[in-house]
């Protein structure tokens, strides 16, 4: 006998109580309509596994719950890569070198390091910006677009670029960060 074959089986057999319950509750005693009610419940959740439903719907519920511990793990592997790959651009290992110790980040010529590192987020802006007519056709967008519009194309394309992504452009993101600042004021 398999799983489904008994569950089908309790479910008739609870179905048959109800049945017997609802019964008695009309000619004997009421008492027995109130014991038919977790009866007739246990019958229709059991009839719902035995479905297929209970298991489908418990799928699409994990589905919708987001990623698992193991693509949390993978992304935040990620990010941290990036972290160290911007903290290497920048001339500075951001406080995790040798003489590294509790207190010591590194925050620029008179910060706690002393070294005088700067902090990959402390850059200048470039002096050469973008133009506002680059930043609409990096966007995709026409002069006439509303700010509206603006972060609705920039959220849609920065989630498809985004150096974390599955296909993830770290360029291309950058660019479309500065076409967003351009815009954005």
């Amino acid at each position: 006998m398999t799983n489904r074959t008994i569950v089908v089986g309790l479910a008739g057999a609870f179905v048959g109580m109800t049945a017997l319950l609802l019964i008695g509750g009309v000619v004997l005693h009421p008492i027995a309509l109130a014991l038919a009610v977790p009866f007739g419940a246990v019958s229709y959740f059991l009839w719902y596994h035995a479905s297929g439903r209970l298991h489908d719907q418990a799928r699409r519920s994990a589905e919708q719950a987001g990623p698992t511990e193991r693509e949390r793990a993978r992304q935040r592997a990620r990010a941290e890569a990036n972290r160290e790959r911007a903290y290497r651009a920048a001339g500075t290992d951001g406080g995790r070198g040798p003489n590294a110790g509790p207190g010591t980040g590194q925050r620029g010529a008179r910060g706690p390091g002393g070294t005088g590192a700067r902090d990959p987020r402390d850059r200048a802006p470039a002096a050469d910006r973008m133009s506002e007519r680059e930043a609409y056709e990096t966007l995709g967008l026409d002069r006439t677009a509303d700010s509206e519009a603006v972060r609705r194309r920039y959220r849609e394309r920065a989630k498809r670029l985004h150096p974390d992504g599955e296909d993830g452009d770290e360029e291309g993101f950058k660019r479309l960060n500065e076409a967003y600042e351009v815009l954005k004021n």
